[in-house]
């Protein structure tokens, strides 16, 4: 089961917005606003261009957000590989070449906030306190992506070559027709 499957049935079982009885008001989960982020980060973290260079030949440039690593642009960029095969009418490929480059960096910080909290308690005429102060935020803020780059060579029958069918699994079909690319 799947990153994003394990998610949505998580979700499924929580409450997510409540309504404040007797006002105009709702309530929202905050477990919710805690996810939403992740799911944009995975869902919308590839992409991939083909660019054919004969009849035969592709070179495909697939690109992965920090979160995906070098990693996912690999699995996006051969997965994308057995898609432009079975697409162009072919059923097996080589991959001739490949290049791979990293520019992910540190673009900025979150902000940093503190929180504080004292007690304190008089004892004649002593005053007594504590405090203590917690710091939160700072956490990197990461940009830039993971580029694979492959050439590929198609083919009708090869013994040697990967089969693209088998390369994108049972449902095969579906991988034809799908238009967003993660890189899970």
């Amino acid at each position: 089961m799947s990153l994003l499957q394990n998610l949505g049935k998580y979700l499924k079982n929580q409450p997510k917005i409540y309504k404040v009885p007797n006002t105009n008001l709702v309530r929202v989960d905050m477990k919710i606003l805690k996810i939403i982020p992740l799911v944009f980060i995975l869902t919308a973290c590839a992409s991939a261009s083909v660019i054919p260079l004969d009849k035969s030949t592709i070179q495909i440039t697939a690109r992965a957000a920090p979160a995906c690593g070098g990693q996912g642009a690999e699995k996006v960029a051969l997965n994308q590989a057995a898609v432009e095969t079975l697409k162009r009418g072919y059923n097996k490929f080589i991959i001739l070449n490949t290049s791979a480059s990293n520019n992910v960096k540190v673009a900025g910080y979150t902000p940093v906030y503190s929180t504080t909290t004292a007690n304190a308690s008089i004892y004649g005429n002593n005053l007594y306190g504590t405090a203590n102060t917690s710091y939160y935020g700072g956490n990197p803020i990461y940009a830039g992506s993971h580029n694979q780059g492959l050439i590929v060579k198609m083919f009708k029958k090869n013994s040697n070559a990967i089969d693209a069918r088998k390369m994108l699994g049972p449902d095969w079909e579906k991988s034809l027709q799908k238009q967003t690319i993660n890189c899970l």
